[in-house]
């Protein structure tokens, strides 16, 4: 199971604007993820507290990009 502690906008460059999410995992100390979109829609890019950078496959089925979706995302994985 999954717990989004923390969930805050951030704002990019060329319409790119992101969510820092800080999530539990059962049993495991605190981690950071951002997940970077674009107002004009197309690819939704997850970087781990680590520096790696992952495209979200088929983002849309999480819905609109925004809040909830992050939600959705960490719920889909739980």
């Amino acid at each position: 199971m999954v717990t989004v502690k923390g969930l805050k906008r951030f704002n990019g460059i060329a319409g790119q604007y992101g969510y820092r999410a800080t999530v539990q995992y059962a049993g495991e100390p605190d981690s950071v993820v951002s997940f970077i979109g674009s107002v004009y829609g197309g690819p939704v890019v997850m970087v781990t507290d680590t520096g790696m950078q992952t495209f979200v496959t088929e983002p849309d089925r999480f819905g609109s990009f925004g809040p909830d979706w992050v939600r959705r995302f960490f719920g889909d994985l739980a």
